[in-house]
């Protein structure tokens, strides 16, 4: 005869089972929450969020094979060329590709990172990367303004191998390396906001330009152009990455055309003199590889650059020569290499067109900010934004 089933032990056995099902699936739930806070600190809080992580971002966020022209370079670059306005004047699409002190060990690995996700008419490098001293070349901070914000791809693995001396891990997790950057929270909250808001817009409004509320006025002797065509040789690190790297695309085969070398304005005096001399050497090799190389460091009346308005300090640009240098460079590039405009999708067109109104409340900003005599850095974190928003049109 057979037993009957103890309805007692069936209802012991399956509260148990529940319980531990009820258990396993708060355990796993946990897991997933923390989980998903350690990825969202690290992606837009603990990663170290500024100008160049908003900048870098901002690219990778631009449909792919929809830019025209990329820039690549260093501050000199998001201070001096505003996307938004070259787009308004000659209807390209184009982005800046810059970090602060970004170095010319860093070209390589941003030219693949160009070819990986856009086919532009043009890019162009700004040679500031290359007259740094070995110092700089080296400086962790210069690597990770590019690698921290990067995707992770071979690209990413071949720039952290060849320029992170140690603790590498940390290069492809950054939580690792800025968890402890809690006391730095109240000064980054702002980047992180618009890296979010970045995000969930799917591209960034200024595309990544950076500048500051002053007027410099030079208080000693601002050499011409004609005064300054004497050679200063390279730093060594800095002629060796240059050398690899201009090799690079000569076996690479890359069209010529596609590319070209400048160096943007700047206030030359007794101070910063041997920059430009070592900028006349960089022209040399450049030439010698057979690409173009531009300086528009010149008393072109055209550009109509005025040393005593349109610098925040010797090396930058204020949003007066952000005008000045935009809008001719737009017109040499059209002129010169035949650039826009752009064919765009309805979307496309949509997102550039908001780029000419934010670009002009962006300069109303930057204008108020001068006539209340308030000497700030103005991008698009959010407090900026928040009053960049008020002016648009």
């Amino acid at each position: 005869m057979n037993k009957q089933p103890d309805k007692k032990t069936d209802k012991k056995q399956n509260t148990k089972a529940r319980l531990y099902r009820n258990r396993t699936i708060k355990i796993v739930s946990l897991i997933l929450a923390l989980a998903v806070t350690v990825l969202f600190l690290q992606e837009f809080i603990l990663c170290n969020p500024n100008h160049n992580s908003e900048r870098v971002r901002g690219y990778y966020l631009e449909d792919e094979n929809s830019l025209d022209v990329i820039v690549v370079g260093s501050s000199e670059v998001y201070c001096c060329y505003s996307a938004g306005l070259a787009y308004q004047e000659c209807g390209f699409t184009s982005y800046p590709y810059a970090t602060e002190g970004n170095t010319v060990r860093n070209f390589k690995t941003i030219f693949d990172e160009i070819r990986r996700t856009q086919t532009p008419k043009l890019i162009v490098f700004e040679i500031n990367g290359a007259i740094y001293g070995d110092k700089n070349i080296d400086k962790e901070v210069n690597l990770r303004r590019v690698s921290d914000n990067m995707p992770l791809n071979d690209n990413k693995v071949e720039l952290v191998e060849k320029g992170a001396t140690s603790d590498q891990i940390e290069y492809y997790v950054p939580f690792i390396k800025y968890h402890g950057a809690w006391d730095t929270l109240y000064n980054t909250i702002g980047w992180s906001i618009s890296l979010i808001q970045d995000k969930l817009r799917g591209y960034n409004l200024l595309k990544g330009i950076k500048n500051r509320t002053q007027i410099f006025v030079p208080d000693s002797k601002v050499y011409s152009t004609s005064e300054l065509q004497k050679r200063r040789p390279l730093f060594r690190k800095s002629d060796e990455e240059l050398n690899d790297f201009l090799q690079y695309l000569v076996d690479e085969g890359y069209d010529s055309e596609k590319i070209l070398f400048i160096r943007v304005p700047h206030i030359t005096t007794d101070v910063n003199i041997t920059r430009y001399q070592r900028g006349n050497s960089i022209a040399d090799t450049i030439r010698r590889y057979g690409f173009n190389f531009v300086s528009f460091e010149s008393d072109d009346p055209e550009i109509g650059i005025d040393v005593n308005k349109d610098f925040y300090n010797i090396e930058h640009m204020n949003v007066y020569g952000l005008q000045k240098f935009s809008k001719f460079f737009a017109h040499y590039l059209q002129d010169n290499y035949n650039i826009g405009p752009s064919e765009l999708t309805e979307e496309q067109k949509e997102e550039w067109d908001k780029t000419g109104p934010y670009y002009e409340a962006y300069v109303k900003y930057n204008e108020q900010l001068f006539s209340e005599g308030k000497d700030i850095e103005v991008a698009e974190n959010y407090p900026c934004m928040r009053e960049i928003n008020k002016l648009v049109q």
